[in-house]
């Protein structure tokens, strides 16, 4: 295998010291603009000439280290197998390259202790900024970001007991939208099925469920690691309710509801309407086709990503980017 061609040999083949060389490669100009050392352009374009002629390939995993940067950002999700955060990683994995940056994913499985694994194993990488999903029970890692001192935005959902940057749907006014669309349809006892974690996305949604279908409407609740089963549970009790419209909180826990309730005998859309947060393609096999409401996935990566950037280019300002807690909200569309 060839050796890597080094500045050390340019500055021989060259007949110019090592430090010129690394001037004249790296672009190095002072904060004014102008070039810490004088270079001629005959020379500068001898030492160009050499390193094209000895196929020079300058390490920048080197220069940015010795630059104290590593141009990359971790991001941690809750699931990367759902569509809903597949598509926010691949959204997300375009601005961030497109700014130079490269971006390591994660996913948490809604597992605090693997969250904290991350966090850890991001910080150690060196990571210049995190875009994470906190899930319950991630307190004391979240506190870990905090400590770290690296610009990170929380998204999809929040914890209120930390006050840090966040890009968010309004999810009490999508769910008003959802629950009351099935109203339109002609529905007169719905339901919802929803999930056992305790978000901040979750709980919005059962509360805009709640405004529209009142107090006594009944609300399932669908464990993580346990959706199929919970979900059948759930279609025997919405069967012996005799419920005729059903919302569900999530794209999974739609398609979940309507296999369990298709077993058992029941007409989608004829002998129960469905609506659901975030698109499936199970959807246009029916007719009427599903009524759902659609996140805007490209507008909250990019939301997030350049907040994220903002952060960072303050923080190499040397400003207190402690302060920055702003709060995102997002509309989501009906269809």
């Amino acid at each position: 295998m060839a050796k890597n061609v080094t500045i050390k040999d340019i500055a021989r083949e060259a007949g110019v010291s090592i430090a010129l060389v690394s001037f004249v490669m790296n672009n190095r100009v002072e904060a004014n603009g102008k070039q810490k050392y004088r270079v001629s352009e005959a020379t500068k374009n001898r030492i160009l000439d050499v390193a094209a002629r000895m196929n020079y390939r300058p390490n920048s995993a080197a220069r940015m280290l010795r630059q104290g940067r590593t141009r990359v950002i971790g991001v941690i999700l809750s699931d990367l197998g759902n569509i809903f955060y597949g598509t926010i990683a691949k959204e997300m994995e375009k601005v961030i390259t497109q700014k130079g940056y490269t971006v390591l994913f994660g996913s948490t499985e809604e597992d605090p202790e693997r969250f904290g694994r991350l966090v850890q194993s991001f910080l150690e990488k060196d990571v210049e900024g995190f875009i994470v999903v906190p899930c319950v029970g991630c307190g004391k890692y979240m506190n870990r970001l905090m400590e770290s001192g690296r610009p990170f935005i929380t998204i999809d959902r929040y914890n209120p007991d930390y006050d840090v940057p966040a890009v968010l749907i309004d999810n009490v006014k999508a769910m008003n939208s959802l629950a009351d669309a099935l109203r339109q349809q002609g529905v007169r006892k719905m339901g919802l099925l929803s999930y056992a974690m305790r978000t901040s996305a979750m709980m919005g949604r059962e509360q805009g469920f709640r405004e529209v279908a009142g107090p006594d409407a009944p609300i399932y609740q669908l464990g993580f690691q346990t959706i199929q089963e919970d979900a059948a549970k759930a279609a025997d009790d919405i069967v012996a309710r005799g419920l005729d419209g059903m919302v569900c909180a999530s794209n999974e826990a739609s398609v979940a509801l309507i296999r369990a309730l298709i077993a058992r005998g029941k007409r989608i859309q004829e002998d129960i309407r469905i609506a659901g947060f975030d698109y499936s393609n199970i959807y246009d096999i029916f007719t009427p086709r599903i009524t759902h409401v659609l996140q805007p996935l490209p507008l909250i990566a990019r939301e997030s990503t350049n907040y994220l950037f903002r952060l960072i280019g303050l923080k190499d300002k040397g400003e207190d980017i402690g302060q920055e807690k702003d709060k995102i909200f997002l509309d989501a569309t009906l269809i």
